[in-house]
């Protein structure tokens, strides 16, 4: 009989208290019951205990996610090439591109490339001219932005200039040019041909513009942009060179304009150009441009 009740007691807690109450036995057997269920009841209470705790353990416990890489530290400096941005520009170097990286909140390093090809012809007094221009170059800058608000800034810089300019004249027979104030007709059975080009003494050039944009916002949400700057470069000293070929007349008399006359009055107005070409060594810079950062 024992067994039996502890049956019914295990059955009782199991369906609950109302199926208990109604298969329970008498008053004594109650007591007998209870004495013998507690330590089963016990037993299921720790069993279910135990249970609950692994399953609480099972979903509490959950791989950490992966740590995202971070740009800016907790202070929000901005971290040396933690972010990039690339830009297209046009100025007077011509049309190019840009890539720049932060290397403080206040700095940012910045490079670029400039293509331009241009010519252009025209006919002046007979003379037949035409000139033609070459422009390739590459800079590499530190934009420092000395204010904490607002996007003014002072880039210092290198740039690598490797351009030239060219012309050539064809004056036809029978016209007249002057060399060093001295007049000079060309020949109609070979006319002159005369031929010039800028040569730039320096290849790399230091430079400074001031502008206004950063390819870096400053704000996360912020990724376009569009900076302009102005300033200049010093070139230092270029000058041209001019030749000349065919013959010219002068009073009635036709010669080569090898002649050492000739290239005397040639070579006199080339040194007065070029003097007066060293009053120009600066090469100004004015560029726009837009930029999206990453």
């Amino acid at each position: 009989m024992s067994r039996i009740k502890i049956l019914c007691s295990v059955m009782a807690l199991v369906c609950g208290s109302g199926f208990a109450q109604a298969v329970s036995p008498g008053p004594g057997a109650q007591v007998a019951s209870a004495a013998i269920a507690s330590p089963s009841s016990v037993s299921a209470g720790s069993s279910s205990s135990l249970n609950a705790t692994d399953a609480s353990a099972a979903v509490i416990v959950v791989p950490p996610a992966p740590a995202r890489k971070k740009d800016s530290d907790a202070s929000g400096r901005i971290l040396p090439f933690s972010r990039f941005a690339i830009g297209t520009k046009l100025g007077t170097f011509g049309w190019g591109g840009q890539i720049a990286t932060p290397l403080a909140r206040w700095l940012t390093l910045r490079g670029g490339a400039d293509f331009f090809n241009f010519g252009y012809g025209l006919t002046s007094d007979g003379t037949n001219y035409y000139a033609s221009l070459h422009l390739k170059s590459g800079t590499a800058q530190v934009d420092v932005y000395p204010f904490r608000r607002g996007g003014f800034f002072i880039s210092p810089g290198i740039l690598i200039f490797k351009s030239n300019a060219a012309a050539t004249m064809n004056i036809p027979g029978g016209s007249t040019f002057t060399e060093n104030h001295v007049d000079y007709t060309s020949d109609p059975s070979d006319p002159v041909i005369g031929t010039g080009s800028v040569t730039f003494i320096r290849s790399i050039m230091p430079m400074v513009t001031l502008g206004f944009g950063n390819m870096i916002p400053r704000r996360e949400s912020k990724h376009w942009s569009a900076p302009f700057e102005f300033g200049a470069a010093y070139t230092g000293h270029y000058t041209m060179q001019v030749n000349f070929a065919g013959s010219a007349c002068q009073q009635g008399v036709c010669m080569s304009v090898s002649n050492p006359t000739i290239q005397q009055n040639v070579v006199q107005q080339t040194n007065k150009i070029n003097e007066d070409l060293k009053h120009f060594q600066l090469y100004p810079i004015i560029t726009s441009g837009v930029a999206y950062r990453f």
